[in-house]
C-alpha cells in the first residue's frame, strides 16, 4: 500500500554552450539535475564537465586547445586532461592529403569506362583508352576509412 507515501521525480538537462569571437571558440559542457524526494525534499545539482577555448592554427594545419579537454582517441583511448594541446586536424587538409587513397591500375582491351564503387555507391568514374591505365586521383570519400 503506497497511500500517503507521496511520489518522487526528477529532471535532467544536458547543456552545451559556446561563444565565437575573433577566430576563438569558447565551449562548455554542463549538466543539471533536480531530484524531488518523497518527503518534499528537492535537491538541485549543477556540474560543469568541461570548459575550453580553441583556435585554428592554419600554418600548422592544426588546432590549439586550452582548458578541460580530451585527447582525440584516434590511436589509443581518449584521455581527459586539464591543460593545453596543439594537435593536427585532418579536417584542415585538402581531400588529396587525407587518409589512404588507393592507386588503381589495370589494362583496358579497348576504350573502356572504369567505375569504382565503395559500399555499393559509385565514387569515381572515368573513360580510359586501350592499354595500361592508372587512377591516382581518388580521394577518400569520408573520414571513416571504410
Amino acid at each position: 500500500d503506497n497511500a500517503g507515501m507521496g511520489s518522487s521525480g526528477g529532471q535532467f538537462a544536458n547543456l552545451r554552450s559556446g561563444l565565437n569571437l575573433l577566430g576563438w571558440r569558447l565551449r562548455n559542457y554542463s549538466t543539471w539535475t533536480r531530484d524531488s524526494g518523497r518527503g518534499g525534499d528537492t535537491q538541485s545539482h549543477f556540474n560543469s564537465i568541461n570548459t575550453y577555448i580553441a583556435h585554428d592554427v592554419k600554418s600548422l594545419q592544426g588546432e590549439f586547445v586550452a582548458g578541460d579537454y580530451s585527447t582525440s582517441g584516434d590511436v589509443f583511448d581518449s584521455v581527459p586532461f586539464r591543460g593545453m594541446q596543439l594537435a593536427s586536424d585532418q579536417g584542415m587538409l585538402p581531400d588529396s592529403m587525407r587518409g589512404f587513397a588507393p592507386i588503381i591500375r589495370g589494362v583496358a582491351n579497348s576504350n573502356a569506362q572504369v567505375t569504382v564503387r565503395q559500399n555499393g555507391n559509385v565514387i569515381y568514374q572515368a573513360y580510359v583508352p586501350p592499354g595500361p591505365f592508372e587512377i591516382k586521383d581518388l580521394y577518400p570519400s569520408s573520414d571513416s576509412g571504410d
